[in-house]
């Protein structure tokens, strides 16, 4: 027994030593098979990556192109959701009006809710130079992030400009409104805040951000970069590609952190009547329909990298359509990679084109 043990024990041995030749011969020292060590650059880009997040803005309603079904169909795609659910008024206090099945979703989905607060209305912009209405309008904010876990708080509070006023007040005012609101909300709340792009913005609403301030006390800054052109100007794109990668270079030059910004990227587009005044806001959704009812072809406008359609309503006349689809908005997700952004924020949801979601996730 003793013979046939030690006999074993040798071949054991044999084998171990064959083994460790070969595998020697193979892979020299250090060497490990179908293991490839990711380069500094896919390193790299990976962290980006890892920080980027989609943002999407949504408003009340039900239906065909409602923020409510799209939200429910393609939840999975998105970090982040900022309602319109309040609106600031004049004397600072806020008229709610919170879609409760919205938050349950969200709630569900572990989507980050991050409400937006608007004005009511140019009146309210009263708010920004009483500091009595401001002082009520930070504890009414701070108590409603409190109340209900929200995740932050996004301020959008723009003003329709008037020729010739200034604005230096509000400005001012807006400045102290943030810092006043920082201070008063929990530290573990973020502080977003939309901005107007700062080069050539757009005509109709006035520049109230004092931008190197609001760089300091946001957490985030969500540049909107669409309606370069709109309902009214001439016809033209909504955020042509050039004018969105130079605000983008802008703000980064001034000394805004890319982590910190946020693209506000367009889902829908203007509709004109050729020779006539003003234009109509419409969906994605919408735009198909029109298209296939007007047998309109779709054409691409190569300076500005946007689509355009020309059709002819026989009711009203000859029309034009420019807006964002999936192809113009692919070129924008790739300046949010190209300079390190922290992510995007697509108004609204609802009104994106079909198949946008699989593309922001790939």
């Amino acid at each position: 027994m003793c013979s046939i043990r030690i006999v074993s024990l040798k071949i054991t041995e044999l084998l171990l030593f064959l083994f460790t030749f070969t595998w020697v011969l193979l892979f020299p020292a250090g060497c490990q098979p179908h293991i490839q060590a990711p380069s500094a650059e896919q390193t790299e880009e990976k962290a980006v990556l890892s920080l980027q997040t989609v943002c999407a803005f949504y408003v009340n309603g039900r239906g065909e192109g409602s923020s409510f079904n799209s939200f429910a169909e393609n939840r999975g795609a998105i970090d982040e959701l900022s309602p319109l659910w309040y609106r600031l008024q004049g004397d600072g206090v806020l008229k709610e009006d919170v879609d409760s099945e919205a938050l349950v979703l969200a709630e569900e989905s572990s989507t980050k809710v991050i409400p937006l607060i608007a004005m009511v209305g140019n009146r309210s912009r009263e708010v920004l130079i009483n500091p009595a209405a401001r002082k009520a309008a930070v504890e009414n904010i701070s108590r409603v992030v409190r109340d209900n876990s929200f995740d932050g708080v996004n301020i959008d509070l723009e003003i329709i400009r008037s020729e010739g006023m200034d604005y230096t007040d509000y400005k001012e005012g807006l400045t102290a409104f943030l810092y006043e609101l920082r201070e008063e909300l929990p530290q573990n709340k973020r502080l977003d805040v939309c901005v107007l792009p700062p080069v050539k913005p757009p005509s109709h609403l006035a520049q109230i951000y004092d931008l190197k301030e609001i760089f300091k006390v946001a957490d985030r800054v969500v540049m909107m970069a669409y309606d370069y052109s709109h309902s009214g100007t001439e016809p033209g794109p909504v955020a042509p590609l050039w004018w969105v990668e130079e605000n983008i270079e802008y703000m980064l030059k001034m000394g805004l952190p890319p982590e910190k910004l946020s693209l506000g990227i367009a889902t829908y587009g203007y509709d004109w009547l050729l020779g006539g005044r003003g234009a109509t806001a419409r969906g994605n959704v919408e735009i198909k329909r029109i298209v296939e009812q007007y047998r309109a072809q779709l054409n691409w406008d190569e300076e500005n990298q946007v689509p355009v359609i020309d059709y002819s309503d026989p009711g009203v006349g000859e029309r034009e359509i420019w807006f964002e689809n999936n192809a113009s908005i692919k070129k924008k997700l790739e300046l949010v990679k190209k300079y390190g952004l922290t992510g995007c924020s697509f108004w609204r949801l609802g009104f994106e084109e079909q198949g946008l979601w699989d593309q922001v996730e790939k």
